[in-house]
Formats: C-alpha cells, sequence, structure tokens
C-alpha cells in the first residue's frame, strides 16, 4: 500500500514560519492605514526627531536625495523605509514619496518638524471617521529656542494629512502647496505640528538666500517680465510694514523685530535676483 509521505519536523516547522510571516506581511499591507512620508537631504540633526513623533503610522518612508551626512544610517535605525532618488523640486519629490506609499491616507511632514502627541490623537481619530479627504495641520514655528505667535507665522494652516490619490503638491520652484483634487474642504486640526526652522539668524538668512534665488526665476515667470527698480525699493518695506506692524511682529519682541527685518531682506533678495537676471534680457 501507498504510504504517506512524511517530512522532517524542521523543514515543515520553516515552512509554517515563511507561510505566517508571509500571511502577515500581506495582511499588513491590505489593511495599512496611515503612511508617513518624509523627504530629506542632510538632516541628520533633525530627522531622528521627526521620525519618532510619526512613529505610530503604520510605516515611514524617507525620500532622500543622496545625503551625505547621516541621515539615511539614522532613518534605516529607527525603521523607516528610506528610498534614494535625485531631487528635481519640492513639490516633485513630496509626490513621488506618496507612490513609494501602500496606506489608505498620507501624513507628508518635513524633516525639521515634529507631530505632538495632541495632534497624533487628532489624526488617529479622523483617519478613522473618514469625514474629509484632507486635513489642515495647524503649524507652530521655533525661531532661536522661542515660538512665534505673530508677524504672519501664526497660525500657519498647512494641509499634509490626505487620502492616497486625493490630493497632489503644486511644482513649482518653491513653496509648493497640496491641492485636493476635488477643491473640497480641509477641516483644521488643532493639535500643532511643530516646526524647528530656524535655531539662529544665520540659519535664517541661509534659508532666505536659497529660497529667494529660486523665487526670483518663478517671479520673473509669474509676472512675465522683470520687475521694475521700485519694486526692488519699496516692496521689501512694504513686506517689513506687514510683518511687523500690521500682522503685530511687534508683540514677539526682539525675535519678532528680526523675523520682519529678514522678511523684509529676503523680499529684496529675490527682486534683486530678478531684476539682476540676465537671461532673461
Amino acid at each position: 500500500p501507498l504510504t504517506k509521505p512524511t517530512y522532517p519536523v524542521p523543514i515543515t516547522l520553516t515552512f509554517i514560519l515563511v507561510f505566517s510571516l508571509f500571511k502577515l506581511t500581506l495582511l499588513r499591507y491590505l489593511i495599512m492605514k496611515l503612511s508617513a512620508t518624509i523627504i530629506t537631504l542632510n538632516e541628520e540633526k533633525h530627522i531622528a526627531r521627526a521620525i519618532k513623533s510619526v512613529s505610530f503610522a503604520d510605516e515611514i518612508i524617507v525620500l532622500d536625495s543622496f545625503s551625505t551626512d547621516k541621515t539615511v544610517e539614522i532613518a534605516k535605525s529607527l525603521g523607516a523605509k528610506v528610498i534614494s532618488d535625485k531631487f528635481e523640486g519640492y513639490g516633485q519629490h513630496k509626490n513621488l514619496a506618496e507612490k513609494w506609499a501602500n496606506g489608505e491616507w498620507i501624513l507628508s511632514i518635513d524633516a525639521d518638524e515634529e507631530v505632538t502627541p495632541e495632534l497624533k490623537k487628532e489624526i488617529l481619530q479622523v483617519i478613522e471617521s473618514g469625514q474629509a479627504k484632507a486635513y489642515q495641520l495647524n503649524r507652530r514655528t521655533s525661531f532661536c529656542g522661542k515660538w512665534i505667535y505673530n508677524g504672519g507665522w501664526y497660525p500657519d494652516k498647512l494641509t499634509r494629512l490626505y487620502k492616497k490619490n486625493e490630493a497632489k503638491w503644486t511644482e513649482p520652484k518653491v513653496h509648493e502647496e497640496l491641492k485636493v483634487l476635488d477643491g473640497s474642504q480641509t477641516p483644521l486640526l488643532k493639535g500643532h505640528l511643530n516646526h524647528y526652522s530656524f535655531p539662529s539668524v544665520e540659519s535664517q538668512i541661509e534659508t532666505n538666500i536659497k529660497y529667494a534665488k529660486l523665487g526670483s526665476r518663478q517671479l520673473i515667470e509669474k509676472k512675465g517680465r522683470k520687475p521694475y527698480f521700485f519694486e526692488v525699493l519699496f516692496r521689501p518695506l512694504g513686506k517689513f510694514i506687514e510683518c511687523y506692524f500690521i500682522k503685530m511682529g511687534l508683540l514677539d519682541g526682539r525675535e519678532g523685530l528680526i523675523i520682519a527685518l529678514n522678511a523684509s531682506y529676503s523680499l529684496f533678495m529675490k527682486y534683486i535676483f530678478a531684476y539682476s537676471d540676465k537671461s532673461s534680457d
């Protein structure tokens, strides 16, 4: 009579274990609710804080632009999935990060941001209810170690939580925005998204110059011409008045004054770069 084949116990146990792990992994991806995405370039000073703050997500995607510091090493050690790709623009990179994500919902934060416990609680609540396709987060920025609540910096309402494929990042040279495809409302969550953007005055000046160079070309494209000389002179002055007096930056004390001056300087640099652009002659 034919006898039923038997397999060694170790092989049988190994097969069962591998099959169970495969099933669990497949099930995890099928029911994945939330993916957190972060784009990076040499963010070793910030990335650990950002990743730890979104550890409640089902997966964390870090899209890196070939960092030369320890950003990738730190991200991998904290369990993030790291993908490297050439940087083509902020909006372009954030759209690409979404394509790597498997979650039903996407939470997009920058490497120098941090989700607070209060915001985490709200995020978990709204992705369960699913009453909207996207939500705004209430970002609070730190300048030289002080939270800024005036001068146009607060409240800083940014759409960052959305259902996958229901929104798309714009792709300008600078200052990208997340737009809901059907134009539906984006309710505001109350918990703070902390932004540790400028630890020093020098760091703000460096950032302003970088964005001014990127924004100058965008300014020419938007206007269809280079700015007039009087715009170079008077628009920065108007920016200072707006930030310091109209938007009450003076209430933030010394920091408010520095921020208003830097905002004016940044706008001056953008206009002077555009005014001096020889490629548009």
